[in-house]
């Protein structure tokens, strides 16, 4: 049986976001730190937006997700910024507000 392309989104954005808060709050050098904020930027606001949306091919969910995350970061951080808020640790909320929303698809899935 294959899973619907906007479940699998749903579970790597779990995944994603998981992995990012563990490497960036838990990473014992600032090289796997970076890694854990570069996968933060790029995948889990993404997977929460394109978890409810089916792009019809593979490799254009994939890209929206990527596209949809570095927009969201980039929106968030720079309100940060233009708010004299700047607090890097902010925006793992990101992947907090990813979890829930892939959870919630991945829930609704079970429950069709």
């Amino acid at each position: 049986m294959r899973r619907p392309r906007t479940e699998l989104t749903a579970y790597a954005g779990i995944v994603a976001s998981i992995a990012a808060v563990a490497l960036v709050l838990g990473a014992p050098w600032p090289a796997m730190a970076l890694a854990g904020s570069l996968l933060l930027a790029v995948v889990p606001a993404g997977a929460a937006v394109m978890c409810w949306l089916d792009s019809g091919e593979n490799a254009a969910q994939a890209g929206l997700v990527l596209v949809v995350s570095l927009a969201v970061f980039g929106i968030a951080s720079a309100i940060m910024i233009w708010a004299h808020a700047w607090h890097p640790y902010a925006l793992l909320a990101l992947a907090a507000a990813s979890t829930v929303s892939c959870a919630a698809r991945l829930q609704r899935e079970v429950h069709q």
